[in-house]
C-alpha cells in the first residue's frame, strides 16, 4: 500500500463535503452504526479518526473518553476545530500517529474503531495486531470498510460509479487522482473471507460481518480472544 498521508492531507480541506456527496449522506448513517457497537465501552480508540466524524458518533453515543489517532495533521486540525465548536474537548482527545505503531501501553483500551482506514494502511495486519495489543482481554474491534458488492444487478453500476463518476467530481476540486485511488484500492483490499481471516491472524475471533447498503460497505466487528 502506497503512503497515504500526503493523499490525505491534499483531501482535508474537502474530505467531508466530498463524502456526503459520494454516498448521498448515507456514509453518517454508516457511521452511526459503527459507534453503536461500541456504545456500551468507557475508553475507545479511533484509528484514522480523520476529522473526527466516528469518534464524535461514538461521544454521542455516551462513551465518556474517545482518543483519535491519524497520521494527517490536517485532519487533525480540522477535526479539532470541529470539537472545539461542540465543546467537545473534555471527551475527545486527538493525537498524530500510524496504526502500526501505536503510542499507547498494552490492554489500555475497551475498544478500537477504524473507518475506511484499514485498506490505507500500509501493513493491514501489522495495524490490527497492533489494536489487539492496545486492547484488554476481551476488548472490542469495529472495522468499517468500503467492499465490491456481490449482488449481480448492483456491482457493475457501483464499481461504474466509483471508478468513473467519483474521479470526475473529485476532478472539480482538483483531486481526480486522489479518488481514482480510492477506487483501486477497494478492488484490491481484502474482502469478507479473506478480511476476516486477517482478523483472526491478529488474534481476533470475528463476531459478525454486517453488510450495508447492498454490500458496498462492510463492518466487521470481533473481540480479543486472549
Amino acid at each position: 500500500m502506497p503512503e497515504t498521508k500526503p493523499i490525505f492531507n491534499r483531501v482535508a480541506r474537502y474530505y467531508d463535503t466530498l463524502n456526503t456527496l459520494f454516498s448521498f449522506g448515507i456514509d453518517r448513517l454508516w457511521r452511526r452504526k459503527l459507534a453503536e457497537n461500541v456504545s456500551s465501552s468507557t475508553l475507545v480508540l479511533d484509528i484514522a479518526t480523520g476529522t473526527a466524524e466516528v469518534a464524535l458518533e461514538i461521544a454521542r453515543q455516551k462513551v465518556p473518553h474517545v482518543i483519535g489517532l491519524d497520521p494527517s495533521p490536517h485532519m487533525l486540525k480540522l477535526a479539532q476545530k470541529k470539537i472545539n465548536s461542540l465543546r467537545l474537548g473534555n471527551r475527545i482527545t486527538l493525537i498524530q500517529g500510524l496504526a502500526e505503531d501505536l503510542p499507547f501501553k498494552d490492554g489500555v483500551f475497551d475498544a478500537v474503531t477504524i473507518a475506511f482506514g484499514i485498506r490505507n494502511t500500509i501493513d493491514p495486519l501489522e495495524a490490527l495486531c497492533e489494536m489487539k495489543r492496545v486492547l484488554k482481554p476481551g476488548g472490542k474491534i469495529g472495522v468499517l470498510e468500503f467492499a465490491v458488492p456481490q449482488k449481480p444487478f448492483f456491482s457493475p453500476i457501483y464499481m461504474f460509479y466509483i471508478k468513473n463518476i467519483l474521479p470526475l467530481i473529485g476532478s472539480i476540486f482538483g483531486r481526480r487522482e486522489e479518488y481514482r485511488y480510492l477506487a483501486d484500492s477497494i478492488q484490491n483490499f481484502p474482502q469478507r473471507e479473506s478480511f476476516s481471516k486477517l482478523m483472526n491472524e491478529a488474534g481476533f475471533k470475528v463476531l459478525q460481518s454486517l453488510e450495508l447498503t447492498m454490500g458496498a460497505v462492510i463492518i466487521y466487528i470481533g473481540i480479543k480472544e486472549k
